[in-house]
């Protein structure tokens, strides 16, 4: 059995680094430099500790700060040479728009009325395609066939069935649907 040492040089960047400093550089417009000499620039989305590898992100469209189309770009930890700090302010234009990167669409927030006019339009949808639906006796969801539940935010990802068939078409119809079924009937 080996004896360890405990000096600071034998130990992970993770126990010897403050994690307010990796923290500190999320959503920060950053340029690093890699042992290639080559740079790197955009906004650091995550950093993982352990790796000390970072995510950036930019925009495809030059000097943009909309990230509806974007660039990622991943360096590795230890690759990465120099970062320096561009913005030492957060945008809070960046943050918010990182905060609905890669989350579904159904994970928008609705009210109350906002969910009942969705449940009102896709129900108008599927009995427009001829389907037997029917409001939940509690009036949060959506029944379908007596053999499909859409839950609120009443989006193709919030369908339930053990019938595969029936849970693949319905997801369609739901994806098909156009904004406005009120208008469209």
């Amino acid at each position: 059995m080996s004896s360890k040492s405990n000096s600071a040089e034998e130990l992970h960047p993770i126990f010897t680094k403050d994690p307010q400093e990796w923290m500190g550089l999320v959503h920060k417009l950053v340029q690093i430099t890699t042992d290639d000499s080559h740079q790197h620039e955009g906004f650091v989305f995550t950093v993982d500790p352990v790796s000390e590898s970072i995510v950036l992100l930019r925009s495809t469209q030059p000097d943009s700060k909309d990230f509806g189309t974007m660039s990622l770009k991943l360096i590795p930890g230890a690759s990465v040479r120099d970062i320096f700090v561009l913005a030492k302010d957060v945008d809070p234009r960046v943050k918010s728009q990182f905060d609905q990167l890669f989350r579904p669409a159904s994970s928008k927030v609705f009210n109350e009325e906002e969910l009942g006019e969705r449940r009102s339009q896709l129900k108008h949808w599927l009995e427009k395609h001829r389907l037997p639906v029917s409001v939940s006796p509690d009036g949060r969801s959506l029944i379908v066939a007596e053999a499909l539940t859409i839950l609120p935010p009443f989006s193709e990802d919030t369908c339930l069935s053990t019938n595969e068939i029936i849970l693949s078409r319905i997801r369609t119809l739901i994806r098909d649907m156009p904004c406005e079924v009120g208008s469209a009937l």
